[in-house]
């Protein structure tokens, strides 16, 4: 016995067929040429962060006003004040007191930071090991840019002795040493009345120096 199919479904799935060639067709032609982009696979390093504020070109943060830190303990070699680049003055202010300031002479900016260095000279022109040690007076050192002409500024105060104290150092000059150098500037020491001073006695105890400041206010010792 033969069973027929019904003529409706034959047809629809005929137009089904159809249906599906014509937009097969139509994609085709649509993009004719065009192939699909190829998915690249890329190994190795990331690639680098992009830069901009509060980054950096590794792409790791940084900390806005953020500096080296630890104190100056030196100063660079190129930059720092050489002792023939500097006129030192030493000027008595009273008995056993004195403002000694450092001029920087014509020629490069240089700076200091510090304590001078210091020693003494006799009538003979001779060395004299006088002590010097260090009083943060008035406050820290300071870093100083000197440019030419311009001065840095420290205190220097002793004890006055008695000169047939065979302890007594009998100085007619002061030889000092910029810091971080090692070739003192000769100085002699100028007294109240703008002379020379021709002898300046000073105790067993020695020199006590303040720290390099870039203003001569309260630089020098107060009286004991």
């Amino acid at each position: 016995m033969t069973v027929r199919r019904p003529a409706k479904l034959v047809a629809t799935g005929v137009t089904a067929l159809a249906a599906a060639l014509l937009l097969t067709a139509c994609n085709d032609d649509a993009g004719t040429g065009a192939q699909p982009a190829p998915t690249v696979t890329v190994t190795g390093a990331a690639p680098a962060q992009p830069t901009g504020a509060g980054r950096t070109a590794t792409g790791k943060a940084t900390v806005p006003g953020a500096a080296p830190t630890g104190p100056m303990a030196t100063q660079p070699v190129g930059t720092r004040c050489k002792a023939d680049e500097l006129a030192v003055t030493v000027q008595l202010q009273d008995a056993g007191s004195a403002m000694v300031l450092l001029t920087a002479k014509d020629g490069r900016t240089c700076t200091l930071f510090g304590y001078p260095g210091y020693g003494g000279l006799r009538a003979d022109n001779s060395v004299d090991p006088l002590t010097a040690k260090r009083e943060p007076y008035p406050g820290a050192p300071t870093a100083i840019t000197l440019k030419p002409n311009t001065t840095a500024f420290a205190g220097l105060k002793w004890n006055s002795c008695d000169k047939a104290d065979p302890s007594c150092h009998v100085i007619t000059g002061l030889q000092l040493t910029p810091p971080d150098e090692t070739k003192p500037v000769t100085t002699q020491v100028i007294g109240l009345d703008g002379q020379p001073v021709t002898q300046l006695l000073v105790s067993a105890q020695g020199l006590t120096t303040g720290s390099l400041q870039p203003s001569n206010q309260g630089v020098v010792f107060p009286k004991s």
